[in-house]
């Protein structure tokens, strides 16, 4: 079982835990629709020889007699915790639209000592051999067009009131975004040239312009980008209990990952190459978090605003992998790191609940999750080399963070047992 999902397990275990030694009956709201912004703790009357604070709802007519039992002759007292917790809990279902910050403006190649690497320029093989000179250019592809944006995804959230405030859980997920750039071969009307995609390369850290990775015959290059999550926390009691306006104090447990993968591929028919070049970046964020719940209710509309600071850690592991560049006889190359940063993160979703019933409500809201010191599969390449063609690879991995975000829209219902 991996880490994410042994993660997301523990948090229902301990949020299982918790409900079930925690709850008790909670009084009816001030407003008899919508969920309640804080618990308010009832002792309802039992009948004798039962817990106060146990018994099931209703009234004395509504128990029923049973003869005693040899081995169990009255309910339970964790049954009736389970009961009364399950009757006082909600569920929510969310939609996502979000967009992940896309790489931006960032060249698919090592910046070249003079030349403009988006406009044609003279194509070389290794030993500064240039090929079809005059009549063969090459360029460098770059991530400009590249966008993450209006990625579909869901989010399901339960909670359960206790004594002193609420449990509550959630996991969700954005569908992976996925982007391809494909270049063949062009001829230029203008240069009467053909122009063919290339991954300029450094010379032992120098800048050059006839060092090179050359695709006469296509090149693709495709980029991945997902992020999903888990978190549970525990909602205190309003700090200004029964006013329209609450505020309640937030703490729990976060986990995000964000992963990204570049692969660059295509094929040399002059050489008899298909360079390969694959970068691989994977983010675990994990750690307490602090916030805060501001709700303005009333009995048809909620607005919640609910900003949250993780205090955690950044445990990822990146690597970069290459094949076949220059020489199809030249070995292949794995550089890889694993390393923990501390790396907060902020959180801040703004909601509105449309109470159409007791149990049932409409939900809408914007929401913002910001990280800091994260790596990409873009940025994390050093795109180096020997000076001759069968020197092995220099393309390796570098050390980069940046911050990354995700933001977006959310719609769904929440649905309340009472």
């Amino acid at each position: 079982m991996t880490m994410p999902w042994r993660f997301s397990i523990s948090l229902a275990t301990v949020l299982l835990a918790m409900t079930s030694s925690l709850a008790f009956a909670q009084a009816p709201m001030s407003s008899p629709w919508g969920p309640p912004p804080a618990n308010q703790a009832m002792i309802p009357a039992c009948p004798p020889g039962m817990m106060p604070g146990y018994c099931p709802p209703g009234g004395p007519g509504d128990y029923q007699q049973v003869a005693p039992d040899l081995f169990y002759d009255r309910d339970a007292p964790i049954d009736l915790v389970f009961a009364e917790t399950l009757r006082r809990s909600w569920f929510r279902v969310e939609f996502l639209n979000w967009s992940i910050k896309d790489p931006g403006d960032k060249l698919l190649g090592a910046q070249p000592a003079t030349v403009d690497p988006h406009q044609p320029f003279q194509a070389f093989d290794p030993g500064n051999i240039a090929r079809g000179p005059g009549t063969l250019g090459a360029f460098v592809p770059d991530t400009t067009d590249v966008k993450f944006n209006n990625l579909p995804g869901m989010r399901l959230t339960v909670g359960a009131p206790t004594e002193w405030g609420a449990l509550e859980a959630d996991i969700w997920a954005a569908m992976t975004a996925s982007s391809t750039i494909s270049v063949d071969p062009q001829l230029d009307p203008n240069l009467l040239i053909t122009v063919i995609p290339a991954v300029t390369l450094n010379v032992n850290g120098a800048p050059s312009d006839t060092q090179m990775v050359l695709f006469d015959n296509g090149y693709n290059a495709e980029l991945r980008s997902s992020m999903w999550g888990s978190q549970a926390n525990w909602v205190a009691n309003p700090l200004t209990p029964n006013n329209t306006l609450s505020v309640s104090p937030m703490l729990g447990i976060r986990y995000v990952k964000f992963e990204e993968e570049l692969k660059i591929s295509g094929s040399d028919v002059f050489t008899g190459t298909n360079p390969r070049i694959t970068s691989k970046a994977n983010n675990n964020y994990v750690g307490p978090q602090v916030g805060l719940r501001a709700t303005l209710a009333s009995r048809w509309l909620s607005l919640g605003l609910e900003p949250k600071v993780l205090f955690g850690i950044n445990r990822h592991q990146d690597s970069v992998r290459t094949s076949q560049i220059f020489d199809a006889a030249n070995p292949n190359t794995l550089d890889t790191n694993e390393d923990t940063d501390f790396a907060p993160a902020f959180n801040i979703p703004a909601t509105a609940k449309l109470h159409l019933s007791q149990n049932f409500s409409l939900f809408a809201g914007y929401e913002l999750l910001w990280l800091s010191n994260a790596t990409r599969a873009t940025e994390s390449i050093v795109y180096d080399s020997g000076p001759l063609a069968t020197d092995p690879s220099k393309i390796r991995l570098q050390k980069h963070r940046e911050p990354v975000y995700a933001h977006g829209f959310m719609v769904g219902g929440e649905f309340r047992f009472r």
